[in-house]
């Protein structure tokens, strides 16, 4: 038989048959075992489809299945006349290069004489890339020998079982042609920026002559391209001389109807054609969330919350997998965080010193992750841009002040609640540690709310004492914060002694946003018991190679892990007084808290509206020092503010108030008024209580007072009416500010939550609705006030 006659050529002789059957045995078919290799690349979208970047395999490269329609015929002339100009009707070998392996074996000179000098037919080289694993493809003497009479059987296989067509059609899918590209589409892309159909002659050619040394002839290697140009001429002289090869080959498996008539002159024309080579650097946009949407992927599937691809574990999923996974980032709000992170840095630098900043912003009533820069630069060595900075862990300084006073409220403490502003010193190992504010003064005994809103750090030191460390901690776990683990913070805890990251403390506060509601996604970290159900969402969907769904956001899910009074409490605070201290207001009702560490190395900036959730930090990736007195009010709250204001323009977000419980009551105290839980008395002293501790009515706190941050006009709306805000004076009534702005007294009511019998006081400012048509005079500036920021001061050596 002629597969016999064949084996003895290379040595096999009477056991020819044997050996034969030996390797043709259950051989899978082609594509079942591409497909198990490596289903393809996956790609990562923004949330409206538009690319972000596309996962290169490890050890693999780019691939983009093509079919052989979509390939140019320049490239497939150019692939048989310099590969295997016999191709369309051979048995699946080159005869010359099996009496090549037939001397290579049978003379005493070895393998080693003719190894690489080529000669395998494309069929054998298609055998040699899918059913041959790297190791045995670059083996050398006996084991060489044997993995070629092996490819040779499985080429003779394929011939018998398949068209030339179709295997013509999976060697240009699977060879690589350097540059990370595998496959003639890739590699088209790759080099020239275009799809395989669309290549000219000249491209073709280059690409053809690519696969027999893909790094010796690498185009985009500036040393190396010359070599690449000259084996391009070799590969159109080869179809000069297989020129009636080249024009006979047929139209997809039509005998009658040649591919191609090219003649001599066009062939050398191509010679002097241009390749318009393009920029080969792998295109990536927001690079941190790609690597953190990576990262996310693989633990979505190892919590099995999606099955990966047959045969695939979950951490190839991505690499090789072939997903197209679209990710909840806007990508033209991203880029304007980057904008704007980057602007306030190049403004801020040079007097604060600091160089790098972060931002992620989360949509409170989804979870969903909207924007996330990592760093200023990604590229940019000198910062350290790599270092994703959202998921690194940072002090959050004074941010974590919130966690210590809802612990605080869910122990029966309300914002009135006095707490001692005086000198505090800590045994820290055995030495005295001072823990001072950010003026280095006491106010003695003040509330809750001037204490949080102010920044007050002895306050929130001594609170943190009342309720404890570790039940400080549990709050913030089941809030959303993975860290906090050790247990030797101690009580600065409250301050930043202890590190979080930005995308966690954004996750919390959105938890705030939301009444004390998680929003989010089954949790796919390895969390101990205890700590949040839910995780922020990074991804709305996966779809297979086929385009099957294999994951879908369909809805969040919501569990209550802080009272929502309490968590109303908070907002409260951080709304009506924080914002302000701060100075950080901005366009409608908003919710802020800054935090300086200690030395000034990171200033963070956490804030939220009810439609937005968003965190700042700007430093040092090394973690070097900024400039003194760069608070975060100065540094990342700018950037915060502005972005703000943008973010809610850019998702059209018309203005809107936080959501006051049910169980929320108001009291008047004597000129300003207090927040209090229902049916719940306050456990200690403040300065304003009703005769029980509970009950009363006054004015209730409505969307927060917010004044507009540049000019005070008002904000346009799609009917070219305007939304105000309004601070209400001494002698103003509800019914008084309607008429005053011409719009209806129920309108007036349910744009601010409030209630029949709620009386409004002055300081307070209410959302004027967009059907007003005369424009309040403008509000003025609060006064300015110093930065609120306090870090923790070691007691100086002989000092007080």
């Amino acid at each position: 038989m002629l597969f016999a006659g064949v084996l003895s050529m290379v040595g096999l002789g009477v056991a020819s048959v044997i050996v034969y059957r030996g390797y043709a045995r259950d051989l899978r078919e082609p594509q079942e075992v591409i497909n198990s290799n490596t289903i393809g690349s996956s790609v990562i979208y923004d949330r409206h489809g538009n690319k972000l970047y596309e996962y290169i395999p490890e050890f693999e490269g780019l691939r983009d299945p093509v079919a052989l329609a979509d390939i140019s015929p320049y490239l497939l002339a150019a692939t048989i006349a310099t590969e295997d100009a016999s191709f369309y009707g051979n048995p699946g070998v080159n005869f010359r290069g099996l009496a090549r392996a037939a001397w290579e074996n049978l003379t005493p000179f070895g393998s080693d004489l003719f190894e690489g000098s080529g000669g395998s037919s494309i069929t054998q080289q298609l055998a040699r890339n899918i059913y041959i694993d790297f190791d045995e493809r670059s083996a050398r003497g006996r084991t060489g020998a044997e993995r070629k009479i092996k490819e040779t059987v499985i080429a003779f296989e394929l011939k018998q079982n398949y068209s030339d067509d179709q295997i013509l059609e999976w060697y240009l899918n699977q060879i690589f042609y350097g540059a990370n590209a595998y496959g003639a589409e890739a590699a088209s892309n790759q080099f020239f920026g275009k799809d395989a159909k669309d290549l000219t002659l000249a491209q073709a050619a280059l690409l053809a002559g690519l696969p027999q040394a893909p790094g010796d002839y690498d185009p985009t290697n500036s040393d190396k391209l010359p070599f690449a140009e000259a084996r391009q001429l070799q590969v159109l002289d080869l179809m000069i001389e297989h020129l009636s090869t080249v024009n006979s080959i047929p139209t997809l498996g039509d005998k009658n109807n040649p591919l191609l008539t090219l003649t001599v002159a066009e062939i050398e024309a191509a010679k002097d054609e241009p390749l318009n080579f393009v920029d080969t650097s792998i295109d990536i946009l927001a690079p941190h969330w790609v690597w953190y949407v990576e990262a996310e992927v693989t633990k979505m599937c190892h919590a099995g919350l999606f099955e990966p691809p047959a045969d695939l574990s979950c951490d190839k999923v991505v690499r090789q997998g072939g997903l197209r996974i679209t990710s909840t980032i806007d990508l033209g709000l991203n880029s304007i965080a980057e904008r704007i992170v980057n602007e306030e840095l190049s403004r801020t630098e040079a007097q604060y010193g600091g160089h790098n900043g972060s931002l992620v912003a989360i949509r409170p009533g989804t979870g969903e992750i909207l924007a996330y820069v990592g760093s200023r630069d990604y590229d940019r060595e000198d910062i350290d841009g790599e270092v994703d900075i959202a998921q690194s862990l940072q002090s959050h300084g004074s941010t974590m002040k919130v966690y210590t006073y809802l612990k605080a409220f869910e122990d029966g403490w309300v914002p009135s609640t006095f707490v001692e502003d005086e000198k505090l010193v800590l045994d820290v190992g055995g030495l005295p540690r001072a823990v001072n504010n950010w003026n280095n003064s006491f106010l003695g005994e003040i509330t809750v709310r001037t204490g949080l809103s102010q920044s007050v750090n002895t306050t929130a030191v001594r609170t943190l004492m009342d309720v404890g460390e570790d039940r400080m901690r549990a709050l913030a776990h089941r809030m959303g914060i993975t860290d906090l683990r050790q247990g030797d913070c101690g009580p600065t805890i409250t301050l930043g002694a202890c590190e979080v990251k930005l995308i966690d403390q954004t996750f919390a506060y959105a938890v705030l946003a939301n009444n004390g509601t998680m929003i989010g996604r089954p949790t796919s970290e390895d969390l101990p018991d205890g700590y949040r159900e839910l995780d922020q969402v990074s991804v709305l969907s996966i779809t297979d190679a086929d385009g099957n769904p294999v994951y879908t956001f369909n809805h969040p899910e919501e569990v209550q892990v802080v009272e929502s009074a309490y968590a109303y409490m908070i907002t409260d605070i951080l709304s009506r007084d924080a914002i302000y201290w701060s100075r950080l207001t901005i366009d409608r009702p908003a919710a802020s808290k800054t935090g300086t560490s200690e030395e000034f190395r990171d200033g963070v900036l956490m804030g939220y509206t009810p439609d937005l959730a968003v965190g700042v930090w700007m430093g040092n990736a090394d973690n070097s020092q900024m400039a003194p007195g760069t608070f975060s009010s100065v540094g990342s709250g700018p950037i915060w503010r502005i972005f703000m204001g943008e973010a809610h323009a850019y998702l059209e977000l018309e203005p809107r108030s936080f959501d006051r419980p049910d169980d929320i009551s108001v009291i008047d105290c004597e000129g300003h008024s207090e927040i209090f839980k229902k049916d719940t008395p306050a456990v200690k002293d403040g300065d304003c209580r009703g005769p029980d501790g509970r009950g009363g009515t006054a004015t209730p706190t409505p969307a927060g007072p917010v004044f507009p941050t540049t000019s005070g006009d008002p904000t346009p709306t799609p009917d070219g009416r305007f939304a105000f805000f309004y601070t209400v004076r001494e002698g103003d009534t509800i019914e008084s500010i309607a008429e005053m702005f011409d719009v209806d007294l129920q309108d007036l009511i349910e744009a601010n939550s409030l209630k029949e019998d709620d009386i409004i006081s002055s300081g307070y400012v209410l959302v004027i609705p967009r059907q007003a048509v005369v424009s309040p005079s403008p509000v003025p500036d609060p006064d300015p006030s110093p930065d609120p920021e306090g870090v923790i001061v070691p007691v100086p050596s002989g000092g007080d």
